[in-house]
C-alpha cells in the first residue's frame, strides 16, 4: 500500500483517505459532504474510534433496528463504537465533516469492497 490511498463513492457523499490497512487495523480521514449520510452499516470483526476534526458529524449508533443513540460529533469530539454496532455517519450542516477514524481489527474484506467500488482519487 502507498503511504496515502484516496476513494470517492459514485453517488459523490464520501472521500476515504486511507494511510494504513492490514488485518490488525486500518486509518485514515472519512470527508463527508454537506447534507449527505452514509448507508447503515457495521464493522463486524473491528472497534471503530473516531476523532470529528472539523465540520460536524451526526452519528446515529443503533440498539436494535428501531433504537438508536445519535450523538453530535464537534471538533475534538470523541466516538468508540464497539464491534458489530450498526450506525450512521450524517452530515446535516453545510461544510464538509472530516473524521479521522481508526479501527482495530480486520476490515480488509471492507477495503477490497471500496477499491473495487469506489473512485480512486489521485493524489497529486
Amino acid at each position: 500500500m502507498h503511504f496515502i490511498e484516496a476513494y470517492e463513492d459514485k453517488e459523490k457523499i464520501v472521500k476515504f483517505y486511507f494511510t494504513h490497512s492490514d488485518k490488525n487495523f486500518t486509518t485514515g480521514v472519512m470527508v463527508i459532504q454537506p447534507h449527505k449520510e452514509l448507508t447503515k452499516h457495521n464493522r463486524p470483526l473491528a472497534v471503530e474510534n473516531l476523532v470529528q476534526i472539523s465540520g460536524t458529524c451526526l452519528m446515529k449508533l443503533f440498539f436494535d433496528e428501531q433504537h438508536f443513540e445519535e450523538k453530535i460529533m464537534t471538533p475534538g469530539t470523541y466516538i468508540q463504537i464497539p464491534q458489530g454496532t450498526f450506525h450512521i455517519h450524517g452530515n446535516p450542516h453545510d461544510q464538509e465533516s472530516v473524521t479521522l477514524f481508526r479501527a482495530e481489527g480486520d476490515i480488509t474484506e471492507i477495503m477490497s469492497s471500496v477499491r473495487a467500488g469506489f473512485d480512486k482519487i489521485d493524489l497529486k
